[in-house]
C-alpha cells in the first residue's frame, strides 16, 4: 500500500505505508511514524467533483487559516459602528509598505477608536504576543476603559516596578512564544532610567505599540524622546496619535516621524527638501480633479517651477507643459504619479472636523447661583477645613475635594462629611473625576472640630438648596422649548444620587450611570435613553468617555471639571457626527463666589471653552489644572486672581496663534487621499462581507445540525440556542479547543466563558449594532469558528458550475503570496475559454457571487486544465509583482537617498575635523571614524537594496468547469 495523504495536525503531505487497527504507518519529515487514521486525509478524495458549496467552503477555510491582505478580519468584532473617516487610518496602514502611522486627526474625531481599529485588525491577522500602550499618567484608565468598552480588549496598567519585572519575566521565560500580554504604561514609567537601561540591554520585543499624545516626544533632548527611540526600535507595529504634530516648527513633525521610521526620516535638511514640493503637488492634483482647463494647469506649473524639485516631478511638469490636450485617462495617470511623488502622506493621516461634516454651533449659558446665609456659612466652614488639610497632606489638589463636594451639592456633600467624621478617612471612591488611582486619605484627629462645625452648619440648610432650585428653573425653561432629553454631569456619585431622588419626586423619568455600574449596564442605560425610556440621564465622568449620545443636544454641567479637557470630553458626547440638531445647549451651574466661580468660570469664559471646540489647545489645556495651582489661588483676592488668569489667558491665546499657523503649513503638505475610496471599496465591499458572513453562518449551522444541537432561526435571521442546547454546545466546543499553551486557547476560553454566563444564546451574522451585550456577533475570525474549523483542511477542489456571464470555459481560483517588506496575500480568479485562451482575471468574490450549481454532467480532464492554467497564473503574478516592486521600491529608494545624505554629512564633518587636527593620534582616530561611518553606510544601503526583490508563490484552491 502506498497512498498519498495530508497529515492534519501539521497540514503536511505524506505517504501512508500501511494501516492496522485504526492506525497508519506514514513517512513524515524523513521518519516513519505511527499515527491515528483519523489524523490523515487521503489526497484521492480531493480528486472527486465537489459541489459549489464545498468549493466556497474550501476557499473560506483558506481565508481563515491564512489571512489575506484585502479582507477585514476585525469586521463585526468591535462594540462600535465606526464613522466613515475612522476607516481611513486603518486602510492607509494596511496599504502601506511599512507598519507605522501617525494619526493626526483633530480633537473629537476619535483617534483612540482609530488606533483600536488598527490594533484589532492586526490582532485578528497575527498572533500578537506583547501589545503595549504608552500614554500620559492621567489617561491610563481612560485607555483601559476605552479598549474594554469598544473592543473587548482587556489591558492591564503596569506601574514602573511591575513593568521592570515583566521585562525580566520575558527575558527569563523559556518559551517566549507563549507570552500574551496587553499592557498600558505611562511615559513616566517608560522614561524611568532603570526601564530604559533594561530595554536597551534586553531582547524584549513589542509586537504592537501605541503611543498617545505623540507631541510630547517632539523635543529630541528630553528623556521622553530618548525612551521613545528605545521602545520604537524594539517594536514591529507602531501607531502614534496627536492632534498637534506641529507646534513650534516643522522640526516637531520631523522629530516625531524619525521615531516612526528612522531610515526614511534620517536628516532634517533632507526632510525639508523632500517636503518642499508637497504643497505644489497637492494644489496641482486639486486643479486636475476639479476640472480646471489645461491652460490654467500649465500656468500654475510655470508659476511654481523650481529647480530644486526632484527629477520625477520635473519630468511630470515637462510632459504636461508639452500637451495640447488633456484627456481624463491622462489626468488619472498624472494624479497617480503625482501622489507617488508625495513623500509624507503614506505615514500620516489627518482628518479635520470641517472635512467630515462636524461643525455644530454651541450655545453656552453660565448660571451663577446666589446662595442663602446658611449655605454661605456651610461653604466657608468647608473652606476652613480644606485650608487645614493642605499644609500637611502630600496629595496636593486631592485635598481640595471637600470644597468641590460642597460646591457640587451642599446637601449631598453633608452626607459625605458625616461619613468622613465617622471613618476618619476622605473616601475617594465616591469621586469619578480622578484621572489616576489614589488611596483614601486619613484625616487627623485634630480635624474633628472642623467636621463638627461643617455638619452643624450643614444641618441648618434644610431640604432644599439654592443650586437645585436654579437647576429646576433650567429644566422648566427647556421644557417650554419642548426639549425633553438632556444629560446632567457631576463628578460626585452622591450628587447624582441626590439629584435622582429629587427629580423623581418632581415626576421626571431618570437614568443614571457612574463608575460603580458595569460596562454592560452603562450601555443598556444609554440604549434606553436613546429609545426614549427616560428623559434625563445623570452621569459621572464615565459618561464622558467612550459613549456616544449624539441623539441628545443638551448638557448641564451641575459642577465644573477643573481640567478643560474634561469639559470638551463631556461636550464631545453630543458634539459628534450624527448629531441632527443645529445647535448644542450647554448650561453651567456655578455657586457665586465659590472657587469655581472665582477661578474656573472666569477663565473658561475668557477662553470660550464652552462655546468652541478647543482644537489645537488640547496639549496645553491638559496641563492647565496643574499650572493654575488652585491651592495657592484660594488665598488670593479676586483682583489678584483676575491678574493671574489674565496672564494665563494671554499666554494661551498666543500659543494658539502659533500652533494654528504651524498647523496650516503642515496641512498644506498633506494630500487628500484620492485613492482612499478605491481602497475602502476593496476592504469594505458589502458583497465580500456578505459572502464571508454567509459562509460563517453555514459552517456554524452545519456544526449545530451535525451535533444534534437544537436552535431556532428568528425573523431577524439571528440564531437562538436555548439553555440546555447551549450547555451541550459549550461542552463540545471545550473538547475541541486549541492547546492550552497557545494564544488562540486564551481567546477561545474568553468567549466560551462569556456565553456560559448567558441563559439563552443569540447569534447574529449581521453588522454589530454596538449596544447589545446579549447577542454574540459571529465573523470569520471568531474563536468559535476557529474551534469548529480546527480540523477542516483547505485543499485543491474540482467543480462544475454555471455563471451569469461566462460559459463553455474554465475558471481557477488560486492564492498568491508576495514576500516583501510587508507580505501580501490575495485570492484571485482567472477565466479561460474552452480553448484555454486567457479571457481575464477577476475578483473572486465578484465571480463566486454570480455562480450557481450546474445540473449537467460533464467529463473534464482537470489535470490537463491545471497544466494550462499554470502559465496564465504565472503571467498574472509577474504583472502584479512588478506593480508591488515599483510601489515598494519608491519607499526604499527614498530611504537609501536619505541614509546616503545623512552619512555624507557625518563623514564630511569628520573630514573637516581631521584637517584641523595636528596630533597624529587624533588624525588616526578621525580616519577610523570615517572608515566606520563608510562601513555602516555600505552595510545599511546593501541591506535596503536586498529588500527590493520580491518573491512570490501560489496555491491552486479550486478549478471549475463553466457550463451553460
Amino acid at each position: 500500500m502506498s497512498e498519498k495523504a495530508i497529515y492534519k495536525p501539521t497540514k503536511q503531505n505524506t505517504v501512508i505505508l500501511s494501516s492496522d487497527n485504526g492506525y497508519c504507518e506514514i513517512l513524515l519529515d524523513g521518519d516513519f511514524k505511527r499515527v491515528p487514521e483519523h489524523d490523515l486525509l487521503p489526497i484521492e478524495t480531493t480528486k472527486e467533483l465537489s459541489s459549489l458549496d464545498e468549493l466556497k467552503e474550501n476557499i473560506f477555510l483558506n481565508c481563515i487559516k491564512n489571512s489575506l491582505s484585502d479582507i477585514l478580519y476585525s469586521h463585526n468584532t468591535n462594540k462600535l459602528t465606526p464613522e466613515p473617516h475612522q476607516y481611513k487610518p486603518l486602510i492607509k496602514y494596511l496599504d502601506s509598505e511599512n507598519n507605522r502611522i501617525l494619526i493626526a486627526d483633530e480633537v473629537g474625531l476619535g483617534k483612540t477608536i482609530e488606533a483600536g481599529m488598527i490594533y484589532k485588525e492586526i490582532d485578528q491577522r497575527e498572533e500578537l504576543k506583547i501589545s503595549l500602550i504608552v500614554v500620559p499618567s492621567s489617561i491610563t484608565y481612560k485607555w483601559k476603559d476605552e479598549f474594554s468598552i469598544r473592543f473587548n480588549e482587556y489591558f492591564t496598567i503596569y506601574k514602573t516596578n511591575q513593568f521592570l519585572n515583566f521585562i525580566d519575566e520575558v527575558e527569563n521565560y523559556s518559551n517566549a512564544k507563549l507570552i500574551h500580554e496587553k499592557i498600558i504604561i505611562s511615559y513616566h514609567t517608560l522614561r524611568d532610567e532603570k526601564v530604559m537601561e533594561k530595554l536597551e540591554n534586553s531582547f524584549f520585543e513589542v509586537d504592537f505599540l501605541i503611543m498617545d499624545e505623540a507631541h510630547t516626544m517632539r523635543n529630541t533632548k528630553t528623556s521622553t524622546h530618548k525612551s521613545a527611540e528605545i521602545i520604537t526600535a524594539l517594536s514591529e507595529h507602531i501607531v502614534f496619535l496627536t492632534a498637534t504634530p506641529v507646534q513650534n516648527s516643522l522640526y516637531d513633525l520631523f522629530a516625531i516621524l524619525s521615531l516612526l521610521e528612522n531610515d526614511y526620516f534620517k536628516d532634517y535638511e533632507y526632510f525639508e527638501k523632500m517636503l518642499k514640493p508637497n504643497a505644489t503637488i497637492h494644489r496641482l492634483i486639486a486643479l486636475m480633479r476639479n476640472n480646471y482647463s489645461l491652460k490654467e494647469i500649465q500656468d500654475f506649473i510655470i508659476d511654481n517651477k523650481n529647480n530644486s524639485y526632484p527629477d520625477i516631478l520635473k519630468s511630470i511638469f515637462s510632459e504636461i507643459l508639452t500637451l495640447k490636450d488633456l484627456q481624463s485617462y491622462e489626468k488619472i495617470d498624472f494624479m497617480d504619479r503625482l501622489l507617488k511623488s508625495d513623500h509624507l502622506s503614506f505615514i500620516i493621516n489627518r482628518s479635520k472636523k470641517k472635512d467630515v461634516g462636524l461643525s455644530i454651533a454651541r450655545k453656552a449659558i453660565s448660571s451663577i447661583v446666589e446662595i442663602t446665609h446658611e449655605e454661605r456659612n456651610y461653604y466657608e466652614a468647608v473652606i476652613e477645613f480644606v485650608k487645614f488639610l493642605n499644609p500637611s497632606t502630600p496629595q496636593g489638589f486631592i485635598t481640595i475635594m471637600p470644597e468641590r463636594m460642597a460646591s457640587s451639592s451642599m446637601i449631598a456633600s453633608l452626607e459625605s462629611f458625616k461619613e468622613i467624621k465617622q471613618s476618619g478617612k476622605l473616601f475617594l471612591k465616591d469621586i469619578d473625576d480622578l484621572e489616576d488611582y489614589y488611596e483614601d486619605i486619613d484625616i487627623r484627629e485634630e480635624a474633628r472640630s472642623y467636621l463638627d462645625e461643617i455638619i452643624s452648619k450643614g444641618e441648618l440648610i434644610g431640604e432644599d438648596d439654592s443650586k437645585f432650585i436654579k437647576f429646576e428653573e433650567i429644566l422648566k425653561g427647556l421644557k417650554s422649548q419642548k426639549i425633553k432629553q438632556m444629560i446632567v454631569f457631576s463628578f460626585f456619585k452622591k450628587t447624582l444620587n441626590y439629584l435622582e431622588k429629587k427629580l423623581e419626586n418632581l415626576g421626571y423619568s431618570i437614568g443614571k450611570i457612574h463608575g460603580d455600574f458595569s460596562i454592560e449596564d452603562r450601555y443598556a442605560t444609554i440604549k434606553e435613553f436613546k429609545n426614549g425610556s427616560f428623559d434625563i440621564l445623570l452621569s459621572s465622568e464615565v459618561g464622558s468617555e467612550g459613549l456616544d449620545m449624539q441623539f441628545c443636544n443638551v448638557i448641564i454641567n451641575y459642577d465644573l471639571p477643573w481640567n478643560p479637557m474634561r469639559v470638551e470630553q463631556r461636550i464631545g458626547r453630543i458634539d459628534r457626527i450624527g448629531q441632527k440638531a443645529d445647535k448644542l445647549h450647554i448650561f453651567n451651574l456655578c455657586i457665586v463666589n465659590s472657587i469655581e466661580d472665582r477661578i474656573l468660570n472666569r477663565l473658561y469664559n475668557k477662553l470660550d471653552i464652552f462655546e468652541n471646540s478647543i482644537g489645537e489647545l488640547e496639549p496645553i489645556l491638559g496641563e492647565l489644572e496643574k499650572e493654575l495651582n488652585i491651592t495657592q489661588l484660594m488665598s488670593l483676592s479676586q483682583e489678584e486672581i483676575d491678574k493671574e488668569l489674565n496672564f494665563k489667558e494671554l499666554t494661551l491665546q498666543r500659543k494658539k496663534l502659533e500652533i494654528t499657523e504651524q498647523s496650516g503649513k503642515f496641512e498644506e503638505m498633506l494630500n487628500e487621499d484620492l485613492n482612499y475610496t478605491e481602497k475602502e471599496n476593496t476592504l469594505l465591499k458589502t458583497l465580500k462581507i456578505d459572502i464571508l458572513q454567509e459562509q460563517s453562518k453555514k459552517i456554524f449551522l452545519a456544526y449545530l445540525l451535525n451535533n444534534d444541537i437544537n436552535f431556532l432561526e428568528l425573523k431577524n435571521e439571528e440564531i437562538k440556542i436555548s439553555s440546555s442546547s447551549l450547555k451541550k454546545l459549550i461542552g463540545l466546543l471545550k473538547i475541541n479547543m486549541s492547546d492550552k499553551k497557545t494564544i488562540t486557547y486564551k481567546e477561545e476560553r474568553t468567549i466560551l466563558q462569556k456565553i456560559n454566563k448567558l441563559k439563552d444564546l443569540k447569534v447574529s451574522f449581521k453588522t454589530n449594532n454596538n449596544d447589545d451585550y446579549d447577542t454574540l456577533y459571529m465573523h470569520l475570525n471568531s474563536p468559535i469558528i476557529t474551534i469548529i474549523t480546527k480540523d477542516m483542511i483547505s485543499k485543491d477542489m474540482h467543480s462544475i458550475i454555471s455563471h451569469e456571464h461566462y460559459s463553455d470555459g474554465f475558471s481557477v481560483m488560486y492564492r498568491v503570496d508576495f514576500q516583501q517588506l510587508k507580505s501580501k496575500s490575495y485570492i484571485k480568479t482567472i477565466i479561460l475559454d474552452k480553448e484555454f485562451n486567457f479571457i481575464e482575471e477577476v475578483d473572486y468574490f465578484e465571480f463566486i457571487a454570480k455562480c450557481s450549481t450546474c445540473k449537467e454532467k460533464i467529463n473534464i480532464n482537470f489535470g490537463e486544465i491545471k497544466s494550462k492554467f499554470n502559465l496564465h497564473i504565472t503571467n498574472c503574478i509577474e504583472t502584479q509583482q512588478r506593480v508591488e516592486e515599483d510601489k515598494q521600491n519608491v519607499l526604499l529608494d527614498i530611504k537609501i537617498r536619505s541614509l546616503s545624505n545623512y552619512f555624507e554629512k557625518q563623514i564630511s564633518k569628520i573630514k573637516r575635523l581631521k584637517k584641523q587636527a595636528e596630533d597624529g593620534n587624533i588624525i588616526t582616530m578621525r580616519i577610523g571614524e570615517i572608515t566606520n561611518l563608510e562601513t555602516q553606510r555600505e552595510k545599511k544601503i546593501k541591506e535596503l537594496e536586498s529588500q527590493k526583490k520580491i518573491t512570490s508563490s501560489f496555491e491552486i484552491l479550486g478549478i471549475a468547469g463553466i457550463s451553460k
